[in-house]
């Protein structure tokens, strides 16, 4: 009988050991596709975001590797928009969601937040960071609507 315990208890320990762990993702209301509610805005026009749900750990560290969110952004420029691509973004604390886009003169850091009063919009705050110490930094907010398909 005594064995038969150590061995449950072995087998219990070596799962416990493999790491693996589940746990439910529900979607999060920022997933989707967003448009400035501006249409003649000169910051940002439109935002993609996608989120991987990392419902497992696998050696101390959530699985799938990388990050859970995915932000695309597109500015506004002429004759035609700029693709500010893809990068990999985090949930902050504070619920927002942080991403940072390297653009050779600048550094942007943009923060995302569904709205507290309206959630339907999407809150975003872009602070742009200049490399040249003559060039004044700054920082912008826009709202967003969702896409409708």
């Amino acid at each position: 009988m005594r064995s038969s315990v150590l061995l449950l208890f072995a087998l219990l320990g070596s799962l416990l050991l493999t790491g693996h762990a589940r746990a439910a993702c529900l979607e999060p209301r920022e997933v989707g596709q967003w448009t400035n509610v501006t249409p003649d805005t000169r910051g940002l026009v439109s935002l993609d975001l996608r989120f991987i749900c990392q419902d497992r750990v696998l050696n101390g560290a959530p699985y799938p590797p990388g990050p859970a969110w995915y932000v695309h952004a597109v500015g506004k420029c002429e004759p035609v928009d700029c693709d500010w691509h893809e990068v990999g973004a985090q949930r902050l604390a504070t619920a927002h969601i942080f991403a940072m886009y390297e653009q050779g003169a600048a550094r942007r850091y943009v923060y995302l937040r569904m709205s507290q009063s309206r959630p339907d919009l999407l809150w975003a705050w872009i602070y742009t960071d200049f490399k040249d110490p003559t060039r004044t930094s700054y920082g912008v907010y826009a709202w967003f609507k969702r896409v409708v398909p």
